[in-house]
């Protein structure tokens, strides 16, 4: 065999695949497994706060409510006004809806009961005449709302055998159902003029004050606003979704079967992510030290 040269021997060494350090290796498959970890606890955490959140929701009768509103208006758009088994299975889910609304007319109403003529509430409030009228005439059309679907109910029941009081008690339902969805529309457009009033002028009062801390404080005010104000403009767009969707249900507006179960399952999600703890959190950075 020939024996090879300094610089062959120099060129074999270089082409050899180089062993890794076993310090190297072992911190490289430590990192790896408390990335894994890390990862795998977060998912858990977020899955726990997943299901706390639906417990919450579940938890009240009005979630319970808008979940089966989803699945009613769901199942509308799928059957597109057509006869058959989706359209009866969706009749059956819009009955069973009402046993979570029992008691609605009279919750609607009790700040009414409580405050017939509103003298606590004028007391308290800073607001105008004119927008507590519009409140407690929410609250009115809302309890007629409930009412006459509570009608409509008996008759699917077989509990009110008159069509024609059904068929009267369903629009008179079905436009005071439009009639507060418009008067919440009203209220949120004037908190809304409200909050931007009142955040320029707390800004205002802080302009002339310097330093780190008066800046947080700028920032905080802000955030805040800003989380109230998009609240509010996606409860605006909420009412008028829902004002739409009553009037299409009573023939008002021309709308078809899928139209108004798109409209539905839209107004329902809406319902269901404003009920939802912590939607709107204003987002705030940890204050420096």
């Amino acid at each position: 065999r020939r024996r090879r040269g300094p610089l062959q021997q120099q060129q074999a060494r270089r082409s050899m695949p180089k062993r890794a350090h076993p310090t190297t290796t072992t911190t490289t498959t430590t990192r790896t497994t408390t990335r894994t970890r890390a990862e795998r606890s977060r998912r858990e955490t977020m899955a726990e706060a997943n299901l706390a959140t639906m417990k919450q929701l579940l938890a009240k009768s009005d979630g319970r409510d808008k979940l089966c509103a989803t699945i009613q208006y769901a199942l509308m758009f799928i059957h597109a006004g057509q006869p058959g088994k989706v359209k009866k299975v969706q009749g059956n889910v819009a009955s069973a809806r009402k046993v979570f609304r029992v008691m609605k007319p009279v919750e609607t109403l009790a700040p009414i009961i409580t405050d017939p003529f509103g003298t606590k509430a004028l007391k308290n409030s800073e607001d105008p005449k004119l927008m507590f009228l519009v409140k407690r005439a929410q609250m009115l059309l809302m309890a007629l709302y409930f009412g006459g679907d509570h009608l409509v109910w008996a008759k699917s029941a077989g509990v009110l055998e008159d069509a024609e009081t059904a068929n009267m008690a369903k629009k008179v339902s079905m436009y005071s159902w439009f009639g507060g969805s418009v008067c919440k529309a009203l209220v949120e457009m004037f908190e809304l003029s409200k909050l931007v009033s009142n955040t320029n002028a707390k800004l205002k009062s802080l302009q002339d004050r310097e330093g780190e801390e008066a800046e947080d404080e700028r920032k905080e005010t802000r955030a805040k606003a800003d989380a109230m104000a998009l609240k509010r403009t996606f409860t605006v767009c909420h009412a008028f979704v829902q004002a739409t969707l009553a009037l299409g249900l009573v023939d008002a507006l021309p709308l078809k079967p899928r139209t108004l179960g798109f409209l539905g399952v839209t107004a329902s999600v809406m319902n269901i992510y404003l009920m939802l703890p912590g939607s709107f959190k204003p987002q705030l950075k940890a204050k420096r030290g």
